[in-house]
């Protein structure tokens, strides 16, 4: 059902064991928006355990509470489970279901419009630029107490999602949460450093041997690079290395949509796009192919080999800019 924030603080505050997880691969905002209600809920009293597939990036380690992560490997009981950030159930992954069925009761909070609003507490608010900005709110609505490590958490999740408050998602609310956060006691320029300028010397070499191979297409429209296996394996790239490249390649002028490929262990291409202009909307684009995300920005994973995935996608980018025409 359609959950109100006042729904949520109920079922909340009711429960005394609450599982937190978030998707696969996590961002920024997943590991933020998790991290932060986590430490909410803690203040509360409440036993929380926060889960992930995938262990925290490096480049994100730094936040508050960060160890706290784990993977699931076992069936577990709560009272409740709360799923951040996540369009659908396939994005947690395949065993962590069957974990987690003894729990009665999920929630659902999330901001992308592909939602598939799986659980039975659902709160997609998809104007909200960052599931971490839907924490905060749900933590003022209730009167629950905040922090400088929480706000910290909070400004890593709204942060990474908006480009650093540079993507049109973001709005004047956002801008106001931010200042409240800033009012935490968060240092916010230690923070924007080790978020933006502080990377390995593997994430520059990967951003390197990327740009060689960058294809630009219709009419310099298009900007496209790929990631091989053998090239993630050769330099030893981690989760979130490549975070900010598809953003290099689509701040080139004539671009109008941005497209990363990467090819992963099982065979499948997971694919990053990004737009300029609501008239290509690789949310729609991306949904051909069974993924999903936003108007500007959205993902999909498709079967490889990684050539003939590239074409396929490639060449659905070319129709979308063909039939909206030239910007």
């Amino acid at each position: 059902m359609d959950a109100t924030l006042s729904d949520l603080q109920e079922r909340i505050e009711a429960a005394d064991t609450i599982v937190i997880a978030s998707h696969d691969r996590p961002d920024g905002d997943a590991i933020g928006s998790s991290l932060a209600l986590g430490l909410i809920l803690e203040r509360l009293g409440k036993s929380v355990s926060i889960v992930n597939r995938d262990p925290v990036p490096e480049s994100l380690a730094f936040l508050p509470g960060s160890g706290k992560i784990r993977p699931l490997k076992e069936p577990v009981s709560a009272d409740l489970l709360i799923v951040l950030d996540a369009a659908g159930q396939d994005r947690i992954g395949k065993d962590f279901w069957d974990f987690v069925a003894a729990i009665p009761v999920t929630a659902n909070l999330d901001h992308h419009i592909s939602n598939t609003r799986f659980g039975d507490l659902v709160h997609v608010d998809a104007e909200a630029p960052a599931t971490g900005q839907l924490v905060f709110e749900l933590a003022r609505h209730s009167g629950w107490p905040l922090d400088a490590d929480i706000g910290e958490n909070l400004l890593a999740a709204i942060s990474t999602d908006t480009g650093s408050f540079r993507y049109p998602s973001t709005t004047s609310r956002t801008m106001r949460i931010a200042g409240e956060i800033f009012d935490l006691g968060v240092d916010v320029g230690r923070v924007n450093q080790l978020l933006y300028e502080s990377f390995p010397l593997r994430r520059v070499e990967a951003l390197q041997q990327l740009l060689q191979g960058m294809r630009l297409q219709f009419g310099g429209r298009c900007a496209s690079v790929t990631l091989p296996l053998s090239v993630t394996r050769k330099l030893g790239l981690q989760t979130g290395d490549t975070e900010g490249v598809i953003d290099v390649i689509r701040a080139i002028d004539t671009v109008q949509v941005a497209v990363f490929f990467e090819e992963l262990p099982d065979g499948k291409i997971r694919v990053s796009s990004r737009a300029k202009d609501a008239r290509y909307s690789v949310g729609a684009i991306c949904a051909v192919f069974g993924g999903g995300g936003h108007t500007l920005a959205a993902g999909a994973r498709l079967a490889g080999p990684l050539d003939v995935a590239e074409e396929r996608f490639l060449e659905a980018v070319g129709k979308a800019l063909n039939s909206n025409g030239s910007a």
